[in-house]
């Protein structure tokens, strides 16, 4: 009888390590991905405003690692659907120093990292 009371908890213990793993692989698919938004990095405003108009140029204020000066509008990084009103990468982007990624919509980190352990 000791015997069938392992291989109960074994079962349990195995199905259950499958469940999560089903689990796992139905919310990658039911999580909504947020969005790839970007903004080029500039050091110094006038290289901004080669790319964007004056108001869409603004100084760098946060702490964040973009090493720029300013920054141009947030744009869309899947140029393949772009929405109404984006800005674009810039004319030239040859002035840019780097570019800072942010994510819109979605769940967030959450999402991203069931997606990423998928």
């Amino acid at each position: 009888m000791a015997d069938d009371g392992r291989n109960r908890r074994s079962n349990i213990v195995t199905l259950t390590v499958l469940g999560l793993f089903a689990s796992v692989f139905v919310a990658d698919k039911a999580i909504p991905q947020g969005t790839e938004m970007r903004r080029n990095m500039y050091t110094n405003r006038a290289d901004c405003e080669r790319d964007y108009s004056p108001s869409q140029c603004q100084q760098n204020t946060g702490g964040g690692s973009g090493g720029g000066g300013y920054h141009g509008p947030y744009y869309s990084a899947n140029r393949a659907n772009v929405p109404a009103g984006d800005p674009g990468p810039g004319r030239t982007g040859a002035t840019r120093v780097s570019f800072e990624t942010s994510y819109r919509g979605g769940f967030g980190a959450f999402g991203r990292a069931i997606h990423a352990a998928s």
